[in-house]
């Protein structure tokens, strides 16, 4: 096949540039727009479209945008397991939609006379193509388990092979070469249809995979509810327990005070002391999700003999959705838990200002240095990029350190100044 004029190059030029900038677009809307160099990428995508039909055998140049387009990825958002799902996907689909263009093309002899014909029908194709693939994986969420992603990978990376394959074991058969060519077109049409199922079936299971996570955190959103009002329950019945006896205890202090009876004096304010300090330590700041996750984690902290000093200054009714807390304290508190011993202290302070919340904590740990985040600091970090946030972690001077910066965080109604509350150390 030949071009017959120079305006047939040129018009391919042209629509290999349309499919830069339909690719572009694509990715674009799957990964996340392009901040920065926004113009020079574009630019950049004409110019290695121009670039492919200036080296010779240019029609068959044309296969090559998808793959040269791929130096334009760290351009994007970073996101590494979804670009290399999607990417893998995608260029097989493309590639055994060529395939299977070229089957049909073949067994019609007049696409043999005219390249551009076909070269048309392959751009209008690519770009239907790309349209279908866009609806399919628009939606999906490649927050997977690592083992489900590498099968999820490996199937389109085995259809290629298989259809890449597929070309010299038929060309090498005994079949006859119209036989060869519809088994051919057969095979690599289904290859195709294995490849946008596979989308529409990983669309359809990570949408339940996050519906299962969704779930799961509202679970224990209200295991983190049903606790803290029990907590607050049995608080309330032993402080009205005390209060009702306060009128004995005072008597009783009284008489030991006018009859000189100093050290049962003493005995005495120790053990009423202590009936008050075991009834707990209440947080109430006006948030129940704060005041739950709060109130269950230092309750759990000083059961294991972990001191925490926790510096509160928020406001009454922060706009904050209870799963997003739980989230966020949840996890730093837990990770924590789990690496601190006893007689260890960890701090914590959180502090609303004019619509942003800080939150900057400190615990030991006897790494070296930062270890690569799990699922519970994952979860934090996607949490924190919801609400366009920020968050950074360090290990210094024998501890873990967490900073995390909430945007447009506001109040549900107007307070003149925020609570704020300072608890002194709580030790087991």
């Amino acid at each position: 096949m030949i071009y017959f004029t120079h305006y047939d190059i040129y018009l391919n030029t042209f629509l290999c540039v349309i499919d830069m900038i339909v690719i572009m677009e694509l990715r674009e809307r799957i990964y996340g727009r392009i901040m920065r160099l926004r113009g020079v990428c574009i630019a950049l995508s004409a110019a290695l479209a121009v670039l492919i039909m200036i080296l010779p055998e240019s029609y068959r140049n044309t296969y090559l945008t998808l793959p040269v387009s791929m130096v334009l990825l760290p351009f994007y958002p970073k996101n590494l397991k979804k670009k290399l799902l999607f990417e893998v996907c995608l260029f097989s689909s493309v590639f055994t939609y060529m395939m299977t263009l070229n089957d049909i093309t073949n067994m019609t002899p007049r696409f043999s006379e005219r390249v551009i014909t076909y070269i048309a029908l392959y751009h209008a194709g690519l770009w239907i193509l790309l349209f279908v693939v866009l609806r399919l994986c628009r939606n999906i969420d490649t927050d997977i388990p690592l083992s489900l992603w590498s099968v999820f990978l490996l199937i389109p990376v085995c259809i290629f092979a298989s259809s890449a394959a597929l070309i010299p074991l038929l060309g090498s058969s005994y079949l006859s070469r119209p036989e060869s060519d519809i088994l051919h077109l057969i095979v690599q049409a289904t290859f195709l249809f294995i490849n946008l199922a596979l989308l529409e079936f990983l669309q359809k299971f990570t949408g339940y995979f996050q519906k299962e996570k969704e779930q799961s955190l509202l679970r224990q959103q209200l295991q983190y509810q049903e606790s803290h009002y029990q907590h607050l329950i049995r608080s309330s019945e032993q402080i009205q327990k005390i209060r009702h006896d306060m009128k004995n205890h005072l008597q009783t202090l009284s008489i030991l005070y006018h009859e000189n009876r100093t050290d049962e004096l003493q005995e005495y304010l120790r053990q009423t002391y202590e009936l008050l300090d075991n009834s707990g330590q209440i947080i109430s700041t006006g948030n129940p999700s704060f005041d739950a996750v709060l109130n269950i984690k230092l309750a759990e902290m000083a059961k294991t003999g972990i001191s925490c000093s926790p510096a509160l200054s928020i406001p009454r009714g922060l706009a904050l959705p209870f799963s997003d807390t739980v989230t966020i304290l949840g996890n730093l508190l837990d990770n924590a838990i789990n690496s601190c011993t006893a007689s260890s202290t960890v701090t914590l302070s959180v502090t609303w200002q004019q619509g942003t919340l800080f939150l900057h904590m400190e615990n030991p740990c006897t790494a070296a240095e930062k270890a690569p985040y799990g699922i519970g600091m994952k979860n934090v970090e996607e949490t924190v990029k919801k609400h366009s946030g920020t968050m950074s972690t360090e290990v210094k001077d024998g501890k873990y350190i967490t900073d995390l910066i909430l945007y447009k965080i506001e109040i549900r109604h107007t307070e003149e100044t925020p609570d704020l509350i300072t608890l002194s150390s709580m030790e087991g």
